[in-house]
């Protein structure tokens, strides 16, 4: 992926949405069965934000390509270390990491949760063609 700010809109939407379609592609062409997309809570191809509608037209570029399964991880905001530095994000992350304290499964979720959850996506039996997991359901995939 990449930011809005250093690719500009049309980069960052080649990056997440044609890059990924493109991979999707490429993967069901070699022969994958099962595709794992990583998302974003509120994905939605008709919002006016740039983010969400970007995620949500990947969601259903990916689901278009004919994958016997896909599973879709909608994360909230993803609580991990990161190089480069954004203060905006940087405070919201110390603010949510407290708050997960008190509500774990709201407003955020680590990312090694979100990692195991899509390995364990693969690994136990679907709930349909296509399943979209949202952070609570992350949480608890992220534990098995």
């Amino acid at each position: 992926g990449t930011t809005r700010a250093k690719a500009g809109a049309d980069g960052f939407a080649r990056v997440d949405r044609d890059y990924v379609a493109q991979a999707a592609e490429l993967a069901r062409a070699g022969g994958c069965k099962h595709f794992v997309l990583q998302s974003s809570r509120g994905a939605n191809q008709h919002s006016p934000f740039l983010y969400l509608r970007v995620k949500g037209e990947v969601e259903n570029l990916v689901q278009a390509v004919g994958f016997d399964r896909c599973t879709i991880l909608r994360p909230a905001v993803l609580l991990c270390k990161r190089q480069e530095s954004h203060p905006v994000e940087w405070m919201a992350q110390q603010f949510l990491g407290v708050v997960a304290w008190v509500f774990p499964t709201a407003y955020s979720v680590p990312v090694e949760t979100v990692a195991r959850a899509m390995v364990a996506s693969v690994l136990q039996p679907g709930k349909g063609k296509v399943e979209v997991l949202e952070n609570g359901a992350i949480h608890e995939l992220g534990k098995a």
